[in-house]
């Protein structure tokens, strides 16, 4: 069995099932078959407060067993951020005071426990489809007609905005300067992100996210660190963004968009960029994935011709290895394992 080429990662349009799920049980407020707006919310909950961990006796510097003496709340009481909680010395002008609203959850080794209320969450749509599914308690799959492009490496959840090209070239360098507040709330575009400052200034100014074509691998660690949602879409480096994504992008510059990083974990999916076709509404057929043929357009994965683009001219099989003729577009015609191309179009 022979190992098929890289499948194709480029749709001009197609059809998906983008799963949107809570972080926790609550409610799903749409049914099988509602069409919904990207900005409707489709699900909610509530998440835990978070836990404020207070060092009573260490701010007021007293023993362990002199702190319930010092109290001045006690335990499932409702506080204000503010409050005093404890107080020592004399007149009691030595103060713990609540750095958060909140409920006294625990008084245990001289420490008070501070439960934070808890946070409503609303899940919205982020793609305006039709709901294919519900997720009892959970979410529910949307069923969407887009333009896609799947990519290489990503990081962070997802994220929405209006795309917006920061490049003429796949081989552009996303410069730092080039990040500013006219990109808050954006899905940058950009040919190859190198440098440190272009993640700083994405999380300084709250760019959605950010999509390149290379990006340097030194940085994958800090854009996880910033929280950043990113796509890389041709690989790690100075890898330029390919023509035909380049060209897909720029058709659609201006229009929302949905960016996700990808998930690991027993179902992994890549990373993605999905950009509505809202005009198409209803049943769409999409042609199957298939074999790589001849007139397929290409791009090489692997050196000496890694990211050239090209044409299939020939495939043949030769000593159990099948082989394939393209014709670069630099007028080069070179012969290519199978495995080693990937199907643009």
């Amino acid at each position: 069995m022979r190992a098929e080429p890289v499948a194709s990662r480029l749709y001009a349009q197609t059809v998906v099932e983008e799963e949107r799920r809570l972080p926790e049980a609550g409610e799903v407020l749409v049914s099988p078959g509602d069409w919904v707006r990207a900005e409707d919310v489709i699900a909610r909950c509530e998440t835990p407060g978070r836990l404020r961990v207070i060092d009573v006796a260490g701010t007021l510097g007293i023993a362990v067993g002199r702190v319930p003496r010092c109290l001045r709340v006690a335990i499932g009481q409702e506080v204000q951020a503010g409050e005093v909680l404890a107080s020592a010395g004399f007149m009691g002008w030595r103060t713990v005071r609540a750095p958060v609203a909140g409920r006294v959850a625990e008084v245990a080794a001289g420490r008070i426990f501070i439960e934070e209320p808890p946070k409503r969450v609303e899940l919205r749509a982020l793609l305006p489809g039709q709901v294919s599914q519900v997720i009892p308690q959970w979410g529910a799959v949307i069923r969407v007609t887009v333009s896609r492009v799947v990519g290489v490496w990503g990081s962070g959840g997802a994220c929405s905005g209006p795309l917006l090209l920061r490049l003429q070239r796949g081989a552009d360098t996303l410069q730092w300067i080039g990040i500013d507040l006219t990109c808050r709330g954006k899905i940058v575009v950009g040919g190859l992100c190198l440098d440190n400052r272009v993640l700083l200034r994405a999380a300084r100014f709250r760019v959605s996210g950010l999509v390149v074509g290379g990006l340097a691998e030194h940085l994958r660690a800090r854009a996880r660190e910033l929280g950043l949602v990113v796509m890389v879409t041709d690989g790690l480096g100075a890898v330029p963004m390919a023509g035909p994504i380049l060209e897909l992008l720029a058709q659609h510059e201006g229009r929302e968009a949905l960016l996700t990083g990808g998930r690991g974990g027993a179902a992994p999916e890549p990373p993605a960029l999905s950009i509505p076709l809202e005009s198409v509404r209803g049943p769409l057929h999409v042609a199957p994935e298939r074999p790589l043929a001849v007139g397929d357009r290409v791009r090489v994965t692997r050196a000496p011709h890694f990211g050239a683009l090209g044409w299939v001219r020939a495939i043949e099989e030769l000593d159990g290895q099948t082989r394939v003729g393209v014709r670069l577009d630099s007028g080069e015609v070179t012969t290519v394992d199978y495995r080693n191309l990937e199907r643009l179009s």
